[in-house]
């Protein structure tokens, strides 16, 4: 039990005249509400916190947090201490980390537009070859010892975070590393949590839907450098646009700043020697220590993703020798560049990107291993960033051969009218709605040599369809189909 006092700040006590009672938890969820709760009352986009102030006393709450033009509402109607705060999602936050039991060695942040998921399960699967307990927490779940998803969210919310956070700790993790992504940071879902490390993979277009603009997105990003990780490391990427916003905000938060590129001017310097035999060769150079190591990951992409995680682990007290060590048995994660299988001496690879600039790096990296033809099915998701159908449809056409043009998420907007946006800018592209049939489709069309991408869904188990998840994973699919080589 913690004295609510010690929980806020001198000035919000004596605005809202609360008493110094004890409390023994916090939650968002009134049907989570025990005796000696703060119950966290936020308005959301479909649900009203307020609404539900009665339950959460019934269940024993002892006070309420809400936004602080609420104050007058809730003192008139409910008989309960009142925390009133101008962001009450940050408050949240703080409280339920000030709740928690973990103690971590390193506690890593990771955000970017693309390769935080790959960047993640790099660390993770290298601390797990060498035999260290590290966790990472993001888009494919919580991964230690196997995958747990337990949010659809990249960034749980602060609640479940914590939860997920102290779990791990129980279980003798040592090291957890987190994807940070625009919402969480936004949402200030990650809040009270004591970085040490934070890392920036790439920045590029994406969830124009909910920031609205690209500078409102890039501000959300920029949080966990200025916000987070205070005397800590920073890790950027130097080919990332804007990268001297995320310099200079680690300045002002005294981080130690590593750059990571192929320039002469990055601290971590990489570079590619050689392919052969669909094998890298890489040249590192850090701390004017040159070394050499060996991957069969497909992407230059992945391979910066590769170095950004090398990187990550050094800092986190990792020998060198020993991640290089174990680098060429990394394999990418679940449906990042992910080879599945080769039909007709056709390779056939699933992805994730569903941004413009994702769609371009994976096409760009796909091409050496085509001798033929660079087939591509995808579509874009409904009730997200509509301006990229346009310049996805512009970057396939420009990227791949064949093109199939299907559905993705559609959720509740028309799946019609999102191909044909895709489409206008994608003229030889062919249209097949239904996703299995398109995938269909393009593996009976391939002979030796060809390529075939599956881009948009990746990992994703379900396809999300007017407020119905169907049962779907692409992967599975391909393994599944049955032809005569």
């Amino acid at each position: 039990m913690i004295r609510l006092h010690s929980l806020l700040s001198a000035e919000n006590i004596k605005t809202n005249n609360i008493n110094n009672v004890l409390i023994k938890g916090i939650s968002s969820n009134s049907k989570k509400i025990k005796k000696d709760y703060i119950f966290a009352a936020f308005t959301g986009s479909s649900s009203n916190g307020l609404d539900y102030i009665s339950e959460a006393i019934n269940n024993g709450a002892i006070a309420v947090l809400v936004d602080y033009k609420k104050f007058k509402y809730v003192k008139k109607n409910f008989n309960i201490e009142i925390i009133s705060h101008k962001n009450t999602r940050k408050l949240y936050s703080i409280i339920c980390n000030k709740f928690s039991k973990y103690k971590f060695k390193n506690i890593v942040g990771v955000t970017g537009t693309n390769g935080k998921t790959s960047v993640v399960w790099y660390v993770q699967q290298i601390s797990k070859l060498i035999g260290e307990n590290t966790a990472s927490i993001g888009t494919l779940g919580t991964n230690y010892k196997k995958i747990n998803k337990n949010s659809n969210l990249t960034t749980p919310e602060s609640e479940v975070l914590v939860s997920n956070l102290d779990s791990l700790y129980s279980k003798d993790v040592k090291n957890v590393i987190i994807e940070a992504s625009s919402h969480g940071l936004d949402q200030h879902r990650i809040d009270g949590v004591k970085f040490n490390i934070v890392a920036i993979t790439s920045l590029s277009r994406d969830h124009l839907d909910y920031h609205r603009n690209f500078t409102n997105y890039k501000k959300a990003k920029l949080r966990l450098f200025s916000d987070f990780a205070k005397n800590g490391i920073a890790i950027i990427n130097d080919n990332i646009l804007y990268s001297n916003d995320f310099i200079e905000k680690a300045i002002l938060n005294k981080q130690e700043i590593i750059t990571i590129g192929q320039s002469s001017k990055a601290k971590f310097k990489y570079k590619i020697i050689n392919l052969r035999n669909r094998v890298k060769e890489i040249e590192l150079n850090y701390k004017n220590n040159k070394s050499t190591i060996y991957s069969d990951i497909v992407g230059s992409f992945q391979i910066n993703n590769l170095v950004t995680a090398i990187c990550i682990m050094l800092e986190m007290g990792f020998k060198r020798q020993i991640i290089e060590k174990y680098i060429g048995n990394i394999k990418p994660p679940p449906g990042r560049l992910e080879y599945i299988r080769s039909i007709k001496g056709a390779d056939i690879y699933i992805d994730y990107a569903h941004t413009p600039d994702a769609l371009k790096n994976v096409l760009i990296s796909l091409r050496p291993y085509v001798t033929k033809k660079l087939y591509l099915v995808y579509g874009c998701g409904g009730d997200r960033d509509k301006g990229k159908r346009a310049l996805m449809g512009k970057i396939s056409h420009k990227f791949a051969d064949i093109i199939i043009i299907t559905d993705d998420n559609p959720r509740f907007e028309s799946p019609k009218k999102i191909r044909q946006q895709i489409m206008q800018h994608c003229p030889n592209a062919t249209e097949i709605p239904d996703r299995k049939k398109a995938i269909k489709k393009s593996i009976l069309n391939l002979s030796k040599g060809d390529v075939l991408l599956v881009a948009g869904k990746g990992h994703e188990n379900t396809q999300e369809i007017k407020g119905n998840f169907l049962i779907f994973n692409d992967a599975k699919i391909i393994k599944k189909f049955k032809i005569k080589d």
